[in-house]
C-alpha cells in the first residue's frame, strides 16, 4: 500500500492497489511540477509505460486519477470539449496531485500553435498532433512546439513564476527545459498517414507514433475498432510498427484487456489500458448485475403486489 493510503479503508471498501511499474518516474521529475516532467528521457529506456485515458473534462476525475500510480495519462482534448483554460487547471491537477509520478500526455484538437503553446506552457509532458497525414504536417507542429533553434515557439512569460516555478539545472534556460523534457508524438490514422509514416517516423523532432486504429480502419472503409482480421489492415499496422522500430520510437495506443501482451509482443511501449468513462461504466455495472443477480436470488418463490406495495400479506 503507498503510504499515501490507508490499507484498512481500502480493504473495507474492496479497492486494489496497483504497485509501480518498472520505471521509477521521480527520476524524471522536473525541478518544478509546473514545468514538462523528463519524459523523452523516461520513454528513452524501452521500457513499457501504462497509462489512462481522461476523456471527462473534470478536475475532481483528474485527482482521483492522478493518485493511482499510472505511469501517464492521456488527456484527449481533441474528443473532450473543453476550453484551454480547463486544459490547462487539469494538466497542472495531474502534475501535483500525483506527485510527480505520473506524466500528462495531451491530444490537441488541432495543428495549430495556439494549443500546442497552452498544452506545453501548462506544464504537459507530451502531446499529440491527431490526424498526421505529411511530413511537412509534422514539421510545422514540432516548429510550434519547440523554442529557437530548433522551432519558433513564442516565449511563455506567464508559464512560470520568476524565481519560484522557473528552476533550471546550471548553464540551463526554461526554453531547454520545455524543449529538452517534452515529448512530440504524431498520430497515424489514416491511409494517407500510413503511406508517409516511414518518413513522418523519421524525423528528429517525432519522439513517438501514436496509432489510431478506429479511425484508421474507417479510413479504409472498414468498421471502427481496436483490432480486425482484415489483411490491408494488418498491413497497414506492420508498416507503422516496423517504420517506429527502425527509427526507434515508441508506439502509443490503446491495449485493453487481452490486447495487452499482443500490443508488447508488436512493440508498443505506451499502453493505455484504462480509461476515466470506461472504468466508471465497468466499475457501477460491474457490481450492479452482482447485485441485481443476489436480489434475483433472494426474492425468488415469493410473490408482489407492486400496486399496493403489498409483499406476501406484508408491507414492503
Amino acid at each position: 500500500m503507498s503510504s499515501r493510503g490507508s490499507a484498512f479503508v481500502a480493504d473495507l471498501f474492496g479497492i486494489p492497489y496497483a504497485p509501480l511499474g518498472p520505471i521509477d518516474m521521480q527520476k524524471y521529475r522536473p525541478a518544478s511540477l509546473n514545468q514538462p516532467y523528463k519524459f523523452k528521457q523516461a520513454l528513452s529506456t524501452g521500457r513499457v509505460m501504462l497509462g489512462t485515458g481522461l476523456s471527462i473534462a473534470s478536475l475532481p476525475v483528474a485527482r482521483i486519477q492522478a493518485v493511482l500510480n499510472f505511469d501517464f495519462i492521456f488527456v484527449d482534448a481533441e474528443h473532450t470539449p473543453m476550453g484551454p483554460d480547463t486544459l490547462q487547471d487539469i494538466i497542472k491537477t495531474c502534475n501535483y496531485h500525483s506527485e510527480g509520478q505520473t506524466a500528462t500526455i495531451v491530444r490537441v484538437p488541432t495543428h495549430g500553435h495556439e494549443w500546442a503553446a497552452w498544452t506545453l506552457d501548462a506544464g504537459a509532458s507530451g502531446i499529440i498532433f491527431p490526424h498526421t497525414e505529411t511530413v511537412e504536417q509534422a514539421k510545422t507542429a514540432i516548429k510550434n512546439c519547440r523554442f529557437s533553434p530548433i522551432g519558433d515557439r513564442s516565449y511563455p512569460p506567464f508559464a512560470t513564476i520568476p524565481g519560484h516555478t522557473d528552476g533550471a539545472p546550471e548553464g540551463q534556460t526554461m526554453m531547454n527545459i520545455y524543449n529538452d523534457h517534452a515529448a512530440i508524438f504524431m498520430q497515424i490514422e489514416s491511409v494517407k498517414g500510413v503511406e508517409n509514416v516511414e518518413e513522418i517516423a523519421a524525423l528528429p523532432g517525432v519522439d513517438g507514433i501514436m496509432i489510431g486504429t478506429a479511425d484508421l480502419r474507417m479510413s479504409m472503409g472498414l468498421m471502427p475498432g481496436v483490432a480486425g482480421p482484415e489483411p490491408e489492415f494488418n498491413e497497414a499496422m506492420a508498416k507503422i510498427e516496423a517504420a517506429c522500430a527502425k527509427n526507434n520510437k515508441p508506439i502509443l495506443g490503446f491495449a485493453l484487456g487481452p490486447l495487452v501482451n499482443e500490443r508488447m509482443a508488436r512493440g508498443w511501449k505506451l499502453l493505455m489500458m484504462s480509461a476515466d468513462a470506461l472504468a466508471m461504466v465497468a466499475g457501477q455495472t460491474g457490481p450492479l448485475k452482482e447485485t441485481r443477480a443476489a436480489v434475483a436470488e433472494f426474492e425468488k418463490g415469493k410473490t408482489f403486489n407492486e400496486t399496493n406495495g403489498v409483499t406476501n400479506g406484508l408491507p414492503n
